[in-house]
């Protein structure tokens, strides 16, 4: 068997291809990659490799459409622009990257991201990994739709992004699977060395929010709610890129708190992990994410929007309850209080744990009905 990976950008810090990484990792037979050429991040081909082993034989960039279908932040002219021109690359594109994908005779072709949506066509077998919660006032929902719906399979990571795709199409095949998580590398990670590299101490209780500095993550919110609370051994990193508007927005709101550290980007963050007692999520509604499995896979506490009910909506979320914190979302009152509390209390016992066999054998499973159905 082989088959043709597709990803919306070329590096593995952010969610989508961290959790695509894992899957690649563990695969038992060839693969390809292709993805999304980008006019500020290159795939660098030796670490790749590096990364994700032995079986990946061909890289292939190509600029390919990418459709803003998801709930997202406001963006700036330049990103915008940026935008509508990779769009028109990529219409110019077309036929190289039906070549790369037609004459691979692929047994299936994985889109990592809703985002590739308009790839989709009759000339492969797609499996779409659904990893965001669509906007039902998407102007192209129509086209959406029609792609889904054309697709051989799709793979939701959860139930909030099922629900709101399945309120508008079917696909016959389907399946909810949440993401690769292998954390126990992190037990192994400098403890000393992690309180060096995050600015942080012995005494201090460590939060982080980690992944994309943005308004639609709730960044601000995070901050500003932490402020709230007056424990002075707490600490909230942010981690991720904020060299840009919104993020020095973060920065001047915060300067008046040395609780708040800017970590900015960072490609391993098993340092962060290791040191941090809570992982925060600052989303307008229940919304998980990778960061809050991984801390959770980490040993760490998380503190995510929601109530208990939502429990059952998360992988492990009965086991691991004691290790989860919910707050109103949209509220900081709420938040600032659920902080305040959890800043009392130090996260000493951890287990580190993983979730791959399993993961990978429903995944394959899931491939062999795909293309069983397909026949």
């Amino acid at each position: 068997m082989k088959a043709l990976f597709v990803l919306h950008e070329g590096i593995f810090i952010y969610g989508a291809n961290r959790s695509v990484a894992g899957v690649l990792q563990n695969l038992e037979y060839d693969y390809d990659l292709l993805i999304c050429k980008s006019f500020t991040r290159k795939p660098d081909e030796t670490e790749l490799r590096q990364l994700l082993g032995k079986h990946l034989q061909n890289i292939y960039t190509v600029w390919m459409p990418r459709y803003r279908c998801q709930y997202y932040d406001r963006v700036s002219f330049f990103s915008e622009c940026s935008h509508i021109v990779n769009n028109v690359m990529a219409f110019f594109c077309k036929g190289r990257r039906k070549r790369v994908i037609t004459q691979g005779s692929y047994d299936y072709v994985h889109l990592n991201s809703l985002v590739l949506f308009p790839i989709i066509d009759d000339n492969a077998r797609y499996v779409v990994h659904a990893r965001e919660i669509i906007d039902p006032k998407y102007r192209r929902l129509g086209q959406l739709v029609k792609a889904l719906e054309r697709a051989a399979g799709i793979i939701y990571i959860d139930e909030s992004t099922r629900i709101p795709i399945e309120a508008v199409m079917r696909n016959n095949t389907k399946l909810v699977l949440n993401n690769p998580f292998d954390m126990k590398w992190v037990a192994e990670v400098d403890y000393e060395n992690s309180l060096k590299k995050c600015g942080v101490t012995r005494s201090n209780t460590i939060f982080a929010m980690l992944g994309q500095v943005a308004d639609y993550k709730g960044s601000q919110f995070v901050i500003r709610s932490f402020m709230r609370h007056d424990n002075p051994d707490s600490r909230l990193l942010i981690v991720g890129n904020h060299e840009h508007a919104y993020g020095h927005e973060c920065e001047k709101m915060a300067k008046d708190d040395k609780r708040v550290i800017f970590c900015g980007e960072i490609k391993n963050t098993g340092a962060v992990y290791r040191v941090s007692d809570y992982i925060i999520r600052g989303d307008a509604q229940f919304c998980i994410g990778r960061t809050i499995y991984e801390g959770l896979f980490s040993g760490a506490g998380v503190i995510i929007p929601g109530q208990e009910t939502d429990l059952s909506k998360m992988q492990s979320g009965e086991e691991l309850r004691e290790k989860i914190n919910f707050y109103e979302p949209g509220n900081e009152t709420s938040l600032a209080e659920v902080i305040r509390e959890r800043s009392l209390i130090r996260q000493e016992n951890r287990e580190y744990r993983s979730n791959i066999g399993n993961y990978m054998e429903q995944y394959n499973r899931f491939i062999q009905e795909v293309r069983k159905a397909c026949k």
